[in-house]
């Protein structure tokens, strides 16, 4: 089974990939085994002195790339044109941009109001419900209770080509309602 997992190779060799900053945990360059921290440490630390060049005047040579009309060939983006705020303001708007808005503002000023008219229309139905609930159970409590005379139904069935359809009518109505019936 060892033999198999020698087999595999990685498929990319991570051995030259570093991190961008680099930091070493070696303890190896701590000369104060003492002290676990670098801040409780009491020791100044040594900083380190800039190399400076004496003999600058003998090895001097100083490239210069000042050249406009170069520098704007090796820039490959070119900045992006400037505006300025006085012409975005003058810039004509697309007429059909300020119909819509009109348009928009005259819907929302509709709807509103039709918002209004449906809460006053409920408002005044709640108060006519209310009164004609309040008028009829005085009728009610007003009238005398009369004995409801029924009427007396019959079914009658006509055959059609459709299929047969049946009516049914009081035997008090007159003939006609029938036909008015049948032929709506």
């Amino acid at each position: 089974m060892a033999d198999f997992t020698d087999d595999f190779e990685p498929l990319f060799d991570y051995s030259r990939v570093q991190p961008l900053n680099f930091v070493s945990l070696d303890d190896d360059d701590d000369d104060d085994d003492d002290t676990a921290s670098p801040a409780l440490s009491t020791k100044r630390r040594r900083i380190a002195k800039p190399i400076v060049i004496e003999d600058l005047e003998e090895n001097t040579n100083v490239i210069q790339i000042a050249d406009s009309g170069k520098n704007e060939e090796l820039d490959w983006l070119s900045p992006p044109p400037k505006v300025s705020r006085n012409a975005q303001r003058t810039v004509v708007e697309d007429s059909t941009l300020k119909e819509l808005r009109l348009k928009k503002k005259e819907l929302e000023s509709v709807a509103q109001s039709a918002e209004d008219v449906v809460r006053a229309v409920e408002e005044s139905v709640k108060l006519q419900l209310g009164s004609s609930m309040q008028s009829s159970l005085e009728a009610v409590a007003d009238q005398p209770s009369k004995p409801t005379c029924e009427r007396v139904k019959i079914v009658i069935s006509i055959q059609d080509k459709d299929g047969t359809k049946q009516f049914r009518i009081y035997t008090d109505d007159k003939f006609e309602r029938l036909f008015k019936i049948f032929n709506p």
